[in-house]
């Protein structure tokens, strides 16, 4: 017998390694593991680790000392994503936010000019990803200042405005003079603010054109967190002539275009301003976009729309909905209608639609089948149960049910959600469902608790993989909240009559839970993989992977609806990103979009 160790045996198989790596590094904490338990591992491990490469501006200072420790994984990596996470926690997290440390731009610049100087001869840079705020414009400049061949990998520019802080309404005491000159300074700063963005968009392009690269593939202004107060807080607005100068550049690259904007915004200019030659997603909100005749010229620009959502207010006339879009998934509009028939027009030139919210369409539908005007949707967001109820009498099949509150006329009660529900007078309806969203309101969830094992329960739901349950609880100030285990324990338990659930999303919109290892030799459903904890987009999640428990179950203990036991390990969010090829880390504007860990429908 040959006396090589078995694991220089193992590792001398390229496809046996490339194989565990693969399967390893979904969830990254195991590659970790790996790295720091075995020698032999470490290298292949941190290399596969450093390939889909996160920085939290709040990290970056961590990150540069990491690899100046190991200069070598620079050249390994081939996806780079840059995000101030101090900037998105503000905006989801509705209580007080963590002691995050302001983003570090002289560790970033460090770090980008490490790997600028480890790329490996004749190889490609990583594709780039970046999400900041409006105030990190300037640093983000600077930084890229003398590094083209990173700046030309630059695939996604999402930009959140940072709120102003409160501010002594009292401070100028009557001095009119000095409040104008402090308002035409602030006006000025973020002026040049976007002046710089796009001179720094402009050269990205530039330097992709010159290499045959990716270019801009994805931009973004605004946030959907961002309540409307908020956004009357933003005293100044984006320069006119910057989307011109957007258009202008990006035109030939972009693929999505989302944005949201201030009040103070002259919204009726933008949307005139801009052509993209094969935008597929657009997110627009706002209020005085212009004229209906504006908007559908708009559209009309943009033929190869997939992904379509338009929340616009103060349209005093409803656009026309003469487009046709052939690849048409996903229908988001929330402005005026025109008639009934226009809709079912548009809706009968679409049947590649998906995935929609407009639910009155269906309910309102009368002389045609609600399946007819949808044929092949899959997911259906909606307040109330008629819409469901209509659809799968008329013979529709939903995979993914979104419900997000229960109004009448049939207020979703999960007492009885298993007798007399539209799902339980609709076998075939309940088994083609795979995801189930629900929203309970002000409620005691413990006295629901019972009702969790026949309203889930694979008897009648039996594809059921991914379930979400949210309810808002009354809090008492001061008194402390309870563990994981007293709060959700039984709860999950009580879940494992679901054997196909693979996913579980609960949240009260408390507060995460402060440890790593939850619900030890707890009862989960057999299928379990993952619990995530509180939604977006007030909230920022926590995703736990059940580990099963170490000693094999010997029969002394019950385990309820055959479920198993084990518990539950906090993982970083970056295991469920979807990155695409040209090196976009997928995240829909909508946040509301982006919660689901499985695909149910593809739209």
């Amino acid at each position: 017998m040959s006396s090589t160790p078995a694991v220089y045996r193992f590792l001398n198989v390229a496809e046996l390694v490339d194989y565990m790596l693969s399967y390893l590094s979904r969830e990254r904490v195991d590659l970790l593991t790996l790295a720091a338990v075995s020698k032999a591992f470490r290298i292949y491990a941190l290399r596969s680790w450093a390939k889909h490469l996160d920085i939290p501006t709040s990290a970056a200072a961590k990150r540069l000392r990491f690899f100046k420790a190991h200069p070598q994984l620079l050249s390994q990596v081939r996806f780079l994503r840059i995000r101030n996470d101090v900037v998105e926690h503000d905006y989801y997290q509705m209580g007080p936010a963590p002691m995050l440390p302001p983003p570090n731009w002289d560790a970033l610049g460090s770090l980008l000019t490490m790997l600028h100087k480890n790329m490996l001869p004749h190889s490609f840079p990583p594709a780039i990803d970046l999400t900041l705020g409006h105030t990190d414009i300037y640093p983000l400049v600077n930084a890229f200042r003398h590094l083209t061949t990173l700046k030309e990998r630059i695939v996604a520019i999402r930009i959140i405005p940072v709120m102003p802080p409160p501010q002594d309404p009292f401070r100028f005491m009557g001095d009119l003079v000095a409040e104008d000159e402090a308002m035409e300074k602030k006006h000025g700063d973020w002026n040049v603010h976007f002046y710089s963005l796009y001179q720094f968009i402009f050269e990205v392009q530039k330097a992709a054109s010159k290499r045959a690269g990716t270019g801009l593939r994805t931009f973004h202004y605004g946030h959907n967190g961002l309540m409307e107060d908020d956004m009357e807080t933003m005293e100044h607005m984006i320069p006119p002539e910057f989307w011109k100068f957007l258009s202008d550049a990006v035109a030939p690259t972009l693929r999505d275009f989302a944005v949201r904007l201030g009040v103070m915004d002259r919204q009726e200019l933008i949307l005139p301003r801009l052509k993209f030659d094969r935008l597929e997603k657009l997110f627009v909100s706002g209020a005085d976009f212009g004229e209906p005749d504006e908007i559908d010229a708009f559209l009309d620009r943009h033929p190869h729309i997939q992904d379509l959502s338009l929340d616009l207010d103060d349209i005093r006339k409803p656009i026309s909905l003469r487009q046709t879009f052939p690849d048409l998934r996903w229908l988001q509009v929330w402005t005026p209608f025109p008639t009934l028939e226009k809709r079912i027009d548009f809706s009968r030139r679409h049947p590649t639609i998906r995935g929609t919210q407009d639910s009155s369409l269906i309910t309102q539908v009368t002389s045609k089948n609600a399946k007819d005007v949808y044929p092949n949707l899959r997911l259906l967001s909606a307040t109330y149960t008629e819409p469901f109820e209509k659809f799968a009498r008329d013979g529709g099949r939903l995979s993914h049910i979104r419900l997000k509150t229960g109004f009448p006329p049939e207020p979703l009660n999960l007492v009885t959600f298993s007798t007399t529900s539209w799902l339980a007078r609709s076998p075939e309806a309940a088994k083609a469902i795979t995801c189930l969203e629900i929203e309970l309101g002000f409620v005691d969830i413990n006295k629901l608790r019972p009702f969790f094992p026949p309203s889930f329960s694979s008897e009648w739901l039996p594809n059921l993989t991914e379930l979400s349950v949210v309810w808002s609880k009354h809090s008492p100030r001061g008194v402390p909240e309870p563990s994981a285990e007293a709060k959700i324990g039984p709860l999950v338990t009580s879940c494992a009559a679901s054997r196909s659930l693979r996913v579980l999303r609960l949240s009260d919109r408390s507060k995460p839970f402060p440890q790593r290892e939850i619900l030890i030799e707890n009862v989960f459903p057999v299928s379990l993989e993952y619990l995530v904890w509180l939604e977006p987009p007030r909230q920022k999640p926590q995703y736990f992977r059940f580990v099963p428990s170490p000693t094999k179950d010997d029969g002394s203990k019950f385990i309820p609806w055959n479920g198993k036991r084990g518990r539950l390990q906090c993982i970083p969010g970056i295991f469920r990103e979807n990155i695409t090829a040209e090196g976009v880390w997928e995240k829909p504007f909508d946040a509301t979009r982006g919660i689901t860990l499985l695909d149910h429908g593809s739209c």
